[in-house]
């Protein structure tokens, strides 16, 4: 198959994949428990439609194509962090109402300093042959925070309460995959240098990131279509933890409006 013939095709089974998996989503009712996962699944293929409506009707190209990929990009990352909010509001239903959303400050604080480190390691990696390299340092650093919100929960699966037939483990784990065939990607195309092969090989990695992402929707489908193994009562050490960092996070609040009490 030529290269513009697999393209399509991935793109095509993309789109299919992510149809199917918002049925699966609808007809198992875990849009109600995964409500902005299912918006961003919905936002993935309504941008490929936007794309190929633009690209053929208006026949955009170059700046205009660039700023409106960057655009639909922006949106997709907000969705990103709301996802990753929202696994962490699922994995931390069962305790209370008030230390939750203690925890879910944690939690948002966490992503930023973590993201924020990932951003500064995507940006100093050697990136000199890529194109767009905005969206490299971007996506990777995605990346990063979606393999780190998995290694957490996969660590603390047990004292959680969590099973490997939970589906916010699942969900977790769809993320995590793609992320390291999207950073094993990342990082092939960034030790390409210019040559006779270099465009074909760099289109080879692109091509194993949507290969990547197929195979990530389709886990997701079947894994949503199983019956989700039940929850389990955090264990006596996470309940420990859990106070201790609602504790924590109220003392830094405290401090701080000490702080600016004396200020003013």
């Amino acid at each position: 198959m030529s290269a513009p013939g697999l393209d399509n095709a991935l793109w095509m089974l993309s789109d299919a994949g992510e149809i199917l998996l918002l049925a699966v989503l609808l007809r198992q009712r875990l849009h109600k428990m995964f409500p902005v996962f299912t918006v961003y699944i919905l936002w993935q293929f309504v941008s490929d439609a936007l794309f190929i409506f633009a690209i053929r009707l208006y026949h955009i190209s170059g700046q205009s194509y660039s700023s409106l990929y960057y655009s639909f990009l922006a949106i997709a990352y907000v969705l990103e962090i709301g996802v990753l909010l929202e696994i962490a509001a699922n994995v931390l239903s069962p305790a209370r109402e008030s230390l939750r959303k203690k925890i879910l400050y944690f939690f948002l604080g966490a992503i930023v300093v973590v993201g924020f480190s990932a951003f500064l390691m995507a940006s100093r990696a050697d990136l000199t042959f890529h194109q767009g390299r905005t969206f490299v340092v971007m996506d990777t650093t995605a990346a990063i925070l979606r393999l780190t919100t998995f290694l957490l929960l996969a660590g603390f699966a047990q004292v959680l309460g969590l099973s490997w037939k939970n589906h916010v483990l699942q969900l977790a784990s769809g993320l995590a995959l793609y992320s390291v065939i999207l950073l094993v990607a990342q990082i092939a195309q960034s030790q390409l240098r210019p040559g006779p092969d270099f465009l074909a090989q760099y289109h080879f990695w692109g091509e194993i990131e949507a290969t990547g992402y197929f195979c990530t929707l389709s886990f997701w489908c079947y894994a949503f279509l199983k019956k989700e193994a039940p929850r389990k009562e955090f264990s006596p050490q996470m309940t420990k933890i859990l106070v201790s960092i609602s504790g924590t996070a109220q003392r830094q609040r405290a401090a701080l409006a000490r702080t600016r009490d004396q200020l003013q």
